[in-house]
């Protein structure tokens, strides 16, 4: 994967994140953190999921193993979610803004929460962020959707028209 790619996925990321936070942002607070269908119990957990897995491979990106996820508890409501996310998508932007194609093949060694070692390249690395991202999206969206609060289409081609 060329950086110039990847660039284009995390700017595309942070295109469909935006217009899921739209229709999320009209949530009220019951709806937000009810209880909902998925591994992290509610809208809200599955947010702060999302918000855990950027900063966490952002993290191991810069050497950094942590030791723990962060907790959707200390995270009250979608505003203070949102806050969290973006310095972490401003992490994201400067850090793949400054990668060298050659850089895309290094290897990125990282210890996951329970302390085991891993190697990931860097570009299967990054596909994942991007990758998982999509996959919790899509998650998300039908949910919204059976609120009454639909998302507008968020594949990759509409972000691609939206950029011409």
């Amino acid at each position: 994967m060329s950086t110039l790619t990847t660039q284009k996925l995390f700017a595309y990321n942070a295109w469909a994140w935006d217009r899921v936070f739209a229709s999320v942002e009209k949530l009220d607070a019951a709806a937000y953190h009810a209880p909902q269908p998925f591994f992290w119990g509610s809208i809200h957990g599955l947010l702060v999921h999302c918000l855990a897995a950027e900063w966490i491979w952002y993290s191991r990106c810069q050497g950094n193993s942590p030791t723990t996820l962060l907790n959707p508890d200390d995270y009250p409501d979608f505003v203070a979610v949102r806050s969290a996310w973006q310095p972490i998508r401003e992490n994201w932007f400067n850090y793949v803004n400054s990668l060298a194609d050659e850089q895309m093949t290094q290897t990125i060694q990282y210890r996951n929460t329970r302390g085991q070692t891993f190697n990931l390249v860097l570009s299967d690395l990054l596909h994942h962020v991007m990758n998982h991202a999509t996959e919790h999206r899509s998650q998300l969206t039908p949910t919204l959707y059976n609120l009454d609060f639909p998302t507008p289409p968020l594949d990759y081609m509409a972000f691609c028209l939206q950029q011409v």
